[in-house]
This record gives structure tokens, sequence and C-alpha cells, in this order.
């Protein structure tokens, strides 16, 4: 009876992890644009309702200043979209959105002019600009690279810090969403992916500044 217990939990457990760490659709209608999970659904980014609730508003702060749309509610603004919110402790925010829309792809970069740890300040200067299909595949590959639409959303407590700085990639494919964050990713695919979205929006930062 007990081992048929620990099965049944271990299934559920399985299940409810399952719901969290993948892909899952996205809100067809959105919250007002002032909520706090207008951005971001509720228990999305962290397990504790407190912590979650912190993270979002953190998280939707930048957002909201430069007026991003929402990618988990709503109709997508392309048939496929990715955002990278980057948020350094000591350095200005930067959000780049690429959409790929009718066979045309668009990139939308701005950074502001405060700090990702703390008041992110208004926008200090924004990029607009087409790519070519040979940047979308680009970053297609690099975003492949790290398996970003199955990778866990919540990032493992033991690879969390205090200074230092959030890399958050945002997915949208018509009805499916994703997000995932890591705390300062120093090697790796999705560090690399999160450096092709740079590389992409012309924005050039100092190596002293890349953490």
């Amino acid at each position: 009876m007990l081992s048929l217990m620990l099965g049944i939990l271990t299934t559920c457990y399985a299940l409810v992890f399952a719901v969290v760490v993948t892909a899952g659709e996205a809100r067809p209608f959105c919250p007002k644009a002032t909520e706090s999970n207008f951005y971001f659904p509720d228990g999305i980014l962290e397990s504790r309702t407190d912590l979650d609730e912190y993270v979002r508003a953190w998280y939707s702060k930048p957002l909201r200043i430069v007026g991003e749309p929402s990618l988990s509610c709503g109709q997508a603004p392309g048939t496929e979209v990715y955002r990278f919110l980057w948020l350094r402790t000591f350095h200005h925010p930067i959000s780049i959105r690429v959409t790929r829309s009718d066979n045309k792809t668009a990139l939308v970069a701005a950074e502001l002019t405060g700090a990702g740890g703390s008041d992110p300040g208004s926008v200090a200067r924004r990029v607009d600009k087409i790519l070519a299909i040979a940047e979308w595949k680009g970053l297609e590959a690099a975003l492949s690279g790290t398996a970003f639409w199955k990778m866990s959303t919540r990032q493992p407590d033991k690879e969390v810090g205090l200074d230092g700085a959030q890399w958050i990639v945002e997915g949208r494919r018509v009805a499916e969403y994703h997000v995932v964050h890591r705390w300062t990713p120093r090697t790796g695919s999705y560090r690399e992916a999160g450096l092709h979205f740079l590389e992409l929006s012309g924005l050039r930062i100092p190596q002293q500044e890349l953490y």
C-alpha cells in the first residue's frame, strides 16, 4: 500500500512539475495593462506566491516603461515572437523583441537609463529595424541550441545569487507561450542565445558589462 501511495504521489508531482516547466497555452484575453500579471501569468515564475509577485513586478516594470506588448496573452503580435529582457544589477535594462510575421522579421529594442536591480529609469534609446531571413534563422538556431521550448521556466535555487543579472527570454508561437529566466549564465547555449539578441540589436555593450 505504501509503495502504491508513493507511486501515485510521484506521478502527481511529475505532472504538476511538467505543467510548471514546459511551454503552455497563452491566455486568450489580457488583464488590464496596469495589472501585475499582464506580462507574466500568476505563479509561472516562482512557486512561492510572495516571491512570484515580487519577481513579476520587477520584470514587468521596464517592459511597461518601454511600452512592450504582453506575449503571454491576447493576440500574438506575429506568427512567432521572442523577447530578451536583460536586467543587470548595476547597468541599464535592455529589452529586445524579434517578431516574424508574413515572411518579414522586425526587431524592436530599447535601453533604459536606470539600473536593472533598482529603478529602471526611462527610455534612453530605441532600435527599430527589419532583419534579413538569415538573421532570423540564426536566432532560431541559437534558441534551438538551448532547447528553449522544453527548458524549465524556473531557475534552480543553487544557481541564484545576489548581484548579477537576470536573463529572461519569452517566446510566443501562435497560441503557445513560454518564458525562461536565469541568473547570470556565465557559459553555455542560453548565454549565447542572449548574446545573439544583443548582436542583432546592434547595441554595443562593453565587455566588462556582459554579465
